[in-house]
């Protein structure tokens, strides 16, 4: 008999999540969903379950008051579940440390961000990897986005209870109409979709802005860091464009239908991005949109595998200017072919293999 499965959400607004539950529902599970929502971003609300908001923090609480606060807050909730037949699933390496520390009632954990490589504390950040692998090795199951997260715990032997999830599309999105646009060499539109963070988004915007004035840059999605420096863009070159919040995954046709090449260039200065396997990557092949990524990424080795798209160095205004002055159609159109080449079912969220391996199945 399958057990009731309750969610430990650690942000409301990640469409990951939602598409995560939604997939247990689907396979016949019944499901309880908690989480805590992100002060800044307004979020995508599910249309077939309810997420209990238990909580809300800012991007900028420190760590350990995250980590009290959220501690305070889910004790009461999990423990009125101690004596019930149930399974946890949790989201991220904050809550999983929570809840185990309140309970030891089994658990599914998933690991879709290396949020300790982001601290400036070397030995901290090794702790934290410590008690990561230990959770890891104790759940029923663990699920992890990118090949290399796995890759960078365990190297080429990952314990036997860890499963490949990738991050893609939510299957909804075959519903809507999409009809993609020819590229035009000579005025191409650039996008970003999604949260806009790092330095590198900030200095790519610089470097292509500047020196091409006959593309366009645009953003999709909310500005919630360096609002600053996204108003000095946005104030100084002509051809930049904000086009605010959107809804995934039902505004993506339509945006993708706007963008010629989308813009993927997180910093590769942090060991998470070096690392990770957005979910950009199977948008620009299901939308047909060559992809620009950083170099010397888990993301630009498996760009570069697809032939989807290209990788440089955004941190480099030289390198950013030198590739769209030597950029030409043939290759966008080799970027495009490859991406049509894709079975468009294999870029969409259908996870098989996680729920064979659930014990109780």
């Amino acid at each position: 008999m399958k057990p009731k499965i309750v969610f430990i959400i650690n942000s409301i607004q990640q469409q990951r999540c939602i598409k995560r539950i939604e997939e247990f529902i689907a396979h016949g599970y019944e499901v309880e969903a908690y989480g805590f929502n992100r002060a800044e971003v307004v979020p995508t609300l599910p249309e077939h379950f309810r997420i209990h908001v238990i909580g809300q923090f800012t991007n900028t609480m420190s760590y350990p008051k995250r980590l009290l606060y959220m501690y305070k807050t889910l004790r009461p909730i999990l423990l009125q579940y101690k004596d019930k037949d149930v399974v946890f699933y949790y989201f991220l390496l904050d809550v999983a440390m929570v809840c185990r520390a309140i309970t030891n009632k089994p658990y599914i954990y998933e690991e879709s961000d290396l949020m300790q490589t982001y601290l400036p504390s070397r030995i901290l950040c090794e702790g934290l990897n410590r008690i990561d692998r230990w959770l890891i090795r104790h759940s029923l199951l663990t699920t992890m986005t990118s090949e290399g997260f796995i890759q960078y715990h365990f190297g080429s032997t990952p314990p036997k209870n860890v499963v490949l999830v990738p991050n893609r599309l939510n299957p909804t999105v075959t519903s809507l109409t999409y009809h993609p646009s020819q590229p035009d060499i000579h005025h191409l539109r650039v996008g970003f979709v999604g949260s806009a963070r790092y330095e590198s988004i900030i200095r790519f915007s610089d470097a292509f802005l500047s020196a091409c004035p006959q593309h366009e840059l645009h953003f999709y999605g909310i500005i919630n860091d360096r609002p600053e420096e996204f108003e000095r863009i946005k104030n100084t070159y002509p051809n930049v464009y904000f086009h605010g919040k959107f809804s995934n995954p039902k505004d993506l046709p339509s945006i993708y239908e706007q963008v010629d090449i989308v813009l993927a260039t997180y910093d590769n200065r942090y060991e998470n991005v070096r690392y990770a396997e957005p979910n950009k990557l199977y948008e620009a092949a299901y939308f047909e949109t060559p992809i620009i990524v950083s170099s010397d990424t888990f993301l630009a080795q498996k760009t570069q595998k697809w032939g989807v798209g290209f990788a440089l160095n955004p941190l480099d205004g030289q390198a950013v200017k030198t590739f769209f002055e030597t950029l030409t159609q043939a290759q966008m159109d080799e970027c495009i072919a490859h991406c049509k080449a894709i079975d468009k079912n294999a870029l969409l969220d259908h996870n098989p293999q996680l729920f064979e391996r659930l014990s109780w199945n």
